[in-house]
């Protein structure tokens, strides 16, 4: 009896172990953004852009920390002007002679070896083995051309001035996921990032007439501008001798609304500011909070046909049409503006591959922008029919979501989600499966679901993963979780491989 009694307590501690194993090792997967990785705790940063010559100038120190449970002794970084330039000479301007270089790569003044791959893989053996737990600093030095393109990384010049966009240009710690390192390539068409929070001190000289507009908080005394930006994805830095700026508050946010003089200028400053106002009500009320103090708006050159950027807290919106343009498109301002806003929910506040799994960011934030804003019925929206005859009513952006659903599952039935862009097949486009195809998905989950239930589920999605990482998997599970049905679960098996 005794025995018996020991063997009962051996095998109900032996289950209850399994049962604590089992749930740590689920809990450790439930997101991407845990332990198990090597990761760049911080940036510091020394940039100077010369503007004579178009060239800028980065030293580059990384705290990296080997979070994983072995040893390493090297480590990748990515830097992506090399494909940037290379891509703009193949596509642009083939006799363009930019160029990229490193200049160097150090731990402690030690200089290091590095293999340079396919353009914007940097590995780098380390001076000695990084231990787990072990931090090391590394200094990375570049010196790169900037490209006269109306785009994210290049300058534009105008009678008034000249406007240099950085971004994509700042070399980084490549993610590392249980020890495997993501290495995207460049995409021009769209986003390859996939980066972890970070924390970011950058110091940069300009001209001193320039106005600095960056992620996070900026400080300029005498051509120096400082930057601070902390638990942040990824660092844009626009300047201009050729901006003016509004600046007010929303749901506690200070907002910093650049602008272009212009014969346009008053309706472009009202519009976008009842964009801007409207748009964060609108997504604070029916997501979330916001997670940053600050959202700077600045206006870009990039021509027609062109949305604009996202960058946590920075938003490069695209104002050719009230500036170059002989006729404004307000409405094309009016959607990509609220687009590029809800990127701050999702992909800034709640990340993702952008590459491997651009449906996720860009199918919530393509809801966010035709669902959620595009069917209030509020002042921006007014304002664009009063000064856009062709801006569809909220009547009108209802049809078309109906007409657009009526036929999605015959001109999407070959499109998957969960295929990056280098394994398109057929006539797959970009646009066609990140935005269009993701967003009929979340409408057809939301029509499942109900709208009271997909409006809890969306709450709790952004809140579960606020400031983390996410994938497919875990995005799939949460909708399960709130509606297992049959419908949902067809649903799921039409969009997805």
């Amino acid at each position: 009896m005794k025995n018996k009694k020991i063997k009962c307590l051996i095998l109900g501690l032996i289950i209850i172990g399994l049962i604590v194993i089992v749930y740590f090792f689920l809990k450790k997967n439930d997101t991407i953004d845990l332990d198990n990785k090597i990761d760049a705790l911080s940036y510091n940063m020394k940039l100077d852009l010369d503007t004579k010559n178009k060239v800028l100038n980065e030293k580059v120190e990384m705290e990296i920390k080997n979070n994983t449970r072995k040893s390493i002794d090297e480590i990748v970084i990515r830097d992506m002007t090399k494909s940037l330039l290379k891509y703009y000479k193949e596509n642009y301007n083939k006799e363009s002679n930019n160029k990229s270089e490193i200049l160097g790569i150090k731990e402690n003044d030690i200089d290091l070896k590095y293999t340079i791959e396919k353009d914007s893989i940097v590995k780098v053996k380390l001076n000695k083995t990084l231990k787990p737990n072990d931090t090391v600093k590394i200094n990375v030095s570049i010196k790169t051309d900037i490209p006269e393109r109306q785009d994210r990384f290049g300058y534009i010049k105008r009678n008034d001035g000249y406007i240099y966009a950085l971004s994509f240009c700042f070399p980084y710690l490549a993610d590392n996921i249980d020890g495997k390192w993501i290495l995207n390539p460049y995409f021009d068409d769209g986003e390859n990032r996939s980066y972890d929070l970070a924390d970011y001190e950058i110091e940069i000289k300009h001209p001193s007439d320039y106005l600095v507009i960056a992620t996070g908080s900026e400080e300029t005394n005498n051509g120096i501008t400082k930057i601070t930006a902390k638990n942040i994805r990824d660092i844009a830095i626009v300047l201009s001798d050729m901006y003016k700026k509004d600046s007010f508050e929303v749901e506690g946010i200070k907002i910093n609304n650049y602008y272009l003089d212009s014969k346009y200028t008053e309706k472009y400053r009202k519009l976008t500011k009842l964009v801007i106002e409207e748009s964060i009500k609108v997504y604070t009320d029916k997501v979330g909070k916001y997670p940053y103090d600050t959202l700077d708006i600045a206006p870009l050159l990039f021509g027609f046909g062109y949305g604009g950027m996202e960058y946590p807290s920075l938003i490069m919106t695209n104002a050719t049409s009230f500036y170059d343009g002989t006729m404004m498109d307000a409405w094309s301002l009016h959607d990509g503006l609220t687009h590029e806003i809800g990127h701050q929910w999702f992909y800034g506040t709640v990340g993702n591959n952008e590459y491997s799994e651009g449906w996720i960011d860009e199918g919530f934030t393509t809801y966010l922008e035709r669902q959620l804003f595009g069917l209030y019925d509020g002042e921006a929206h007014k304002y664009l029919r009063e000064i856009d005859e062709y801006a569809p009513s909220i009547e009108d952006n209802i049809k078309s979501r109906e007409e657009l659903m009526e036929t999605a599952r015959e001109d999407y039935k070959d499109i998957y989600l969960n295929v990056s862009p280098d394994k398109y097949e057929n006539d797959q486009s970009y646009g066609e499966a990140e935005y269009e195809t993701s967003y009929i998905f979340i409408q057809e989950i939301r029509m499942a679901m109900g709208d009271e239930k997909f409006n809890k589920f969306l709450k709790d999605f952004y809140k579960t993963y606020y400031l983390k990482t996410v994938n497919t998997d875990m995005v799939l599970k949460l909708i399960r979780e709130y509606d297992n049905s049959k419908k949902i679960n067809e649903i799921i098996d039409f969009y997805f491989k």
